[in-house]
């Protein structure tokens, strides 16, 4: 058997030769096994093959069966009746569906094109044509549709008068050869010639795969040379009809079972990056011209890599196809971010000795489900598992994909791998009636010169890899859905499916430790794409360069507070007083002096003097609920505390710290010069944001970090905030950002270092869009920096609209900005738009970007600021390449020290950066963001939002379990969950479910609520549920909780609107809210319904 398989002579074959040792592939090993069970009958399956290679371990094997197993290996037999009508397999089901459905499409149209030898008789190769045409009844089978007892079955009918037609082409008129089969007629077999040079073949796939063509040119062959064909044991009409009976015996339950239990867990679709317009534009009708969608990327490994590849397979035991297979899965599992890969390989299927020499449809695609959550296991391990998958999978291969779909609802599978061994034929090739270096290329269809490559073209998934091992290489091909992902994804796929083959000699480390980005991809992201680094030293603080400011420019005005004007000297003067008077009071290098104050300019005066003075800044929100105030107290441990017209928010204090009131200073004394004695590694300023342990943490940024940020920059070509906004020659900054928020450093210490007028708003105002448009124009106000959120909110104002004609510029941050807004603003203002990215722990922004061509391009984030450095990491903390989504990660000179009494959770998101190649001092840390991003081809960033349970609410970033537990403290709530829905608009709302005895009052747990949280992080929704939904994998089922309604609310309070303003406005509410106006009353709180 192996003699006649390898076409070896058998005195060259021993005991112990090892059929691997010989190149057998998985064509071979089937034709082996099938020898086997016609010569021995008994039924192998190829695992036996793998465990068993040589001639002495597989015939020690075989005696064993048949002395004591036989029984468990009884062959399938099929009787010879020549059925004249037959049921239409499982396989050759889908094919007929979706070609009735597209009656017009080649797209199971099986074209090959094979290049003649000279001198060839034409007429004997037609006369071959007969024979085989005569001989095989698929061939002159066709397909119809009968009603039996109320149902639909579909028969193939072997029509005995048909009759086979030549057709005769030139090279100009080729591409009509192929067309539309009609499959009710027939024949599903087309044959043409081109002069005497080349020969056409075109067959329906219902009728024939990749074996039965390879299986009727080898006859063909045979017939010319030698005039004869092979005897049929079986027709394949004998074939359906035995499959039909035992798939009515239910013979195959067992094989369903197999695959009920492969996916017995959690998977998913395979979700690869698609293309920005498919994001854009989404899923459309592929139906229709589906071939015209396909594109191809190739690409060939070389004969001495495939040489190495060879030698591993056969030294370790393993297939081929496990090889590449494994290869594949691994790759998509790291562009996916997906730990189980859900994909499909198309099999032979001809598992019986029967089809071995058959022509028909027999290819089975069969899902498969390969894992990679062990990042720990070898790579070869991993190889191995995934082998004995296969194993298991090609022994369950009867039953089809469609029928699996059916009866186990699976999910469709949108991409598949093939891997064609080395093709083979009986006639030597001196003899053969076909240039031999042709025929290679003829079996993957798609790469004849003749026939137009789409009509070839057999992808029905969306993404198709194929492997097709040639004599000295292996070529390397994914076909793709065009409008689904573009070219260059696909291209970096399968580059890192060729650099994963490049580390085979790494395949016993630990599967997470095996590169798959090639090096100059690697470099262009974590170098080329950070090389933002400017020559200029970074060794000042912003004090020093506001003092230089204010000598400068000392009657320019520095603060406009309603009709209060601040110049620099002024500014420079007071702070100058309260920074002696800080001394006096012991305040040195790097304490923390919190600020409590109502928006005036005393607190930037307190700012700038607690600069001055030593020490670090710390702004707390007036508005902030007592609890809070008191934890981050108690936390910083200060001696003083900074205050204006909130003294009563601190009256439980008066025993802990100073209590200093800016409204009793007199800014008149000591207004000389101080010596500063601050320098750029001292800590400027301590933000609290939101905490997981339920409390909030202190950001600490040095001097160092915000001024890198802030600062100017020589060098033109550094890009830089300053740099991008000394285009527009701003001069009047509107300061309207909550102090406590690090984004007000934009509005105030940025015009104080570049000699600017801060217009500052007063709670009044800000909260009266009238009001604050015309305090805009009065003032004339060139830059505004806020929230998107907040921005479309002042949009909706007629009068705010007219007001920022006068703009010319604005930074929107804090959360993710959308084409709509920028579109509406442009029809307003001319000014320039930039969207701002940075965590609090990295000073303001790291990366900007400027939005102009809205209409044809995604936003993004843009690229990182001068000195700082952007990172995309996958688990593993190792680079994602472009267009994958991975962890934001951020190094640089923004990067500030830590949190505050906080060493372990510190250390958890301030981590040693591994790119610091360079070894700069400021480089050595990197912030863990829990950011997801992308990187784009030019080097921006598109921001996806957070992978953990915190949220941004308005530009606020919320830790949803600080929520939580504060919730949890309510003694009749069990367990609660608090998520982040979205609006149809894309503003997002936060919703509490919660577990208790009984339905709770709603407006009791909102007031409870208000006394240990800010109301941006209240939940606009709470909704009684009864349990927690869980998902396979015992996580969290956020698709199962239910959505919130009106109904969830307590309505003890209902009373009907009665005036005519309370009727208007339950009209507004009713209307924004999309609510019944009956479930708007006078007393209906505009929080309780989804305000925000």
């Amino acid at each position: 058997m192996f003699s006649s398989v390898f076409n070896i002579e058998v005195g060259k074959i021993g005991k112990n030769t090892n059929l691997f040792d010989l190149g057998s592939n998985s064509l071979n090993t089937i034709k082996i096994l099938t020898m086997i069970e016609r010569e021995l009958k008994i039924k192998l399956n190829i695992k036996d093959v793998f465990k068993y290679p040589t001639i002495a371990s597989l015939s020690s094997h075989i005696d064993d069966i048949l002395t004591n197993y036989q029984h468990l290996y009884l062959i399938d037999t099929i009787e010879k009746k020549n059925h004249k009508e037959f049921p239409i397999t499982s396989q050759q089901l889908g094919i007929y569906l979706d070609s009735v459905k597209n009656p017009d499409s080649v797209l199971y149209n099986l074209p090959i094109s094979l290049r003649l030898n000279d001198r060839v008789d034409i007429e004997r190769i037609k006369e071959g044509f007969r024979k085989i045409f005569n001989e095989y009844s698929i061939l002159r089978s066709k397909y119809v549709e009968k009603e039996v007892n109320d149902t639909v079955e579909i028969n193939g009918i072997i029509d005995d008068d048909m009759s086979l037609i030549f057709e005769e082409y030139e090279y100009e008129n080729v591409n009509t050869f192929v067309r539309p089969f009609e499959l009710s007629k027939g024949p599903l077999i087309r044959v043409g010639f081109i002069k005497n040079e080349v020969l056409l073949l075109d067959m329906h796939h219902i009728i024939s795969d990749g074996g039965s063509i390879v299986f009727i040119e080898n006859e063909l062959d045979n017939y010319y040379v030698k005039g004869s064909i092979k005897e049929v044991d079986v027709q394949f009409s004998d074939y359906a009809v035995h499959f039909d009976k035992k798939k009515r015996n239910g013979e195959f339950e067992k094989q369903i079972e197999f695959y009920k239990k492969m996916f017995d867990c959690d998977y998913n679709v395979l979700n690869i990056p698609k293309s920005e317009k498919y994001l854009i534009d989404g899923p459309k009708d592929l139906e229709e011209n589906q071939t015209e969608n396909m594109s191809s990327c190739s690409q060939i490994i070389d004969k001495s890599q495939s040489t190495i590849i060879n030698k591993y397979v056969t030294d370790n035991g393993i297939s081929k196809t496990a090889f590449f297979m494994s290869i594949y899965g691994y790759v998509l599992s790291k562009y996916s971010n997906q730990d189980s890969i859900y994909t499909s390989i198309m099999t032979a299927n001809r598992n019986n000795y029967y089809t071995e020499n058959m022509i028909g449809m027999f290819v089975s695609t069969l899902p498969v489900l390969l894992k990679y959550d062990n990042g720990d296991m070898s790579f070869l391990n991993m190889i191995k598992q995934n082998m004995n998958v296969l194993f298991d999978v090609y022994n369950n291969q009867d039953i089809s994909y469609s029928e699996l779909l059916t009866s186990l609802k699976l999910k469709k599978i949108n991409n598949s791998f093939i891997y064609q061994p080395k093709v083979t034929f009986d006639t030597n090739d001196k003899e053969s009636i076909f240039v031999q270096k042709e025929i290679q290329n003829t079996f993957n269809v798609k790469n004849s010169e003749l026939i137009n490559e789409n009509n070839g073209n057999l992808s029905k998934f969306d993404m198709e890899l194929c492997v097709y091992e040639n004599e000295n290489d292996y070529h390397i091909s994914i076909e793709f859905n065009n409008t689904i992902y573009n070219y260059e994804m696909i291209k970096s796929i399968l580059e890192s499916f060729v650099e994963v083959i490049q580390q085979i000699g790494q395949f016993n480390n630990a599967m997470k430790e095996i590169e798959y980005i090639p090096l100059e991809s690697k470099e262009m992201i974590i170098n080329k794409f950070n090389s933002n680094v400017s020559k200029e030293e970074n060794n000042s603080t912003y004090i020093h360069e506001f003092i230089k400011v204010s000598k400068r420019y000392p009657q320019k005005p520095a603060i406009i507070f309603n009709d209060v004007t601040i110049n620099y000297k002024e500014l420079d003067d007071m702070s100058n007083s309260l920074a002696y008077q800080l001394k006096q009071f012991g305040i040195s290098r790097n304490d923390i002096v919190p600020i409590i104050s109502e928006r005036s300019p005393y607190f930037i005066i307190a700012a700038v003097a607690v600069s001055k003075a030593g020490g670090a800044y710390l702004p707390i929100d007036k508005n902030l609920p007592v609890d809070r105030i008191q934890y981050i107290l108690n936390d910083v441990k200060p001696s003083i505390v900074l205050t204006y017209n909130t003294e009563k928010k601190l009256e439980s204090f008066d025993d802990k710290f100073r209590i200093y009131n800016l409204g009793k200073h007199n800014f008149h004394d000591h207004c000389n010069e101080i010596n500063i004695i601050t320098e750029p590694n001292d800590l400027c300023y301590v933000i609290y944001t939101s905490g997981t342990t339920g409390q909030p943490k202190g950001t600490l940024i040095r001097h160092f970090n915000i001024y890198n940020y802030l600062r100017r920059y020589d060098d033109e070509n550094d890009y830089c905030l300053n740099n991008l906004l000394k285009r527009d020659h701003i001069e009047h900054v509107l300061a309207i950002t909550n102090f406590s928020f690090d984004m007000s450093q934009n509005e105030t210490t940025y015009s104080l270092i570049h000699g600017l007028t801060i217009v500052l708003v007063d709670d009044y105002i800000i909260n009266d869009v009238n009001l604050l448009s015309e305090y805009i124009s009065k003032n004339g106000v060139d830059l505004i920096k806020t929230t998107p959120t907040r921005f479309k909110l002042f949009m909706e104002n007629d009068e705010f609209k007219k007001s920022i004609n006068v703009l010319k510029a604005l930074i929107l941050g804090g959360e993710d900005l959308s084409s709509d807004l920028c579109r509406e603003i442009k029809k307003y203002s001319a000014c320039r738009i930039y969207n701002g990215y940075g965590p609090t722990e990295c000073s303001v922004n790291c990366t900007l970007k400027e939005i102009q061509d809205i209409d044809n391009e995604r936003i993004t984030i843009g690229k990182p600021i001068c000195n700082d450095k952007m990172y995309i990491l996958d688990k593993n903390m190792k680079p994602v390449p472009i267009g994958v989504e991975g962890e934001i990660f951020i190094g640089g000179y923004g990067v500030g020290v830590g949190y505050l009494n906080r060493e372990k959770l510190t250390e958890e998101r301030f981590v040693t950066c591994p790119f610091n190649i360079e070894n700069d001092n400021h480089c050595r840390v990197m912030y863990k963001t829990g950011d997801l991003g992308k990187w784009t081809n030019n080097g921006e960033i598109i921001y996806l939002g957070r992978n953990d349970f915190q949220v941004k609410i308005h530009g606020h970033r919320i830790e949803l379990e600080e929520i939580n537990n504060a919730i949890k403290s309510i003694n009749e709530i069990k367990h609660s969950i608090v998520i982040a829905n979205s609006k149809t608009s894309g503003e997002k709302y936060l919703v509490c479910y919660y577990i208790s005895n009984e339905d709770m009052n709603i407006k009791k747990i909102r007031n409870y609520l208000k006394l240990k949280l800010p109301m941006y992080m209240i939940p606009n929704y709470f909704q009684r549920i009864e349990e927690i939904p869980l998902s396979v994998n015992g996580k969290l089922d956020r698709k199962a909780l239910p959505e919130p309604d009106m109904n969830d609310y307590s309505e003890e309070d209902f009373v009907k609107a009665e005036t005519q303003t309370e009727k208007e406005i339950s009209a507004i509410f009713s209307e924004i809210f999309n609510i019944s106006i009956n479930e708007v009353g006078k007393m209906t709180d505009f929080y309780e319904i989804g305000g925000d």
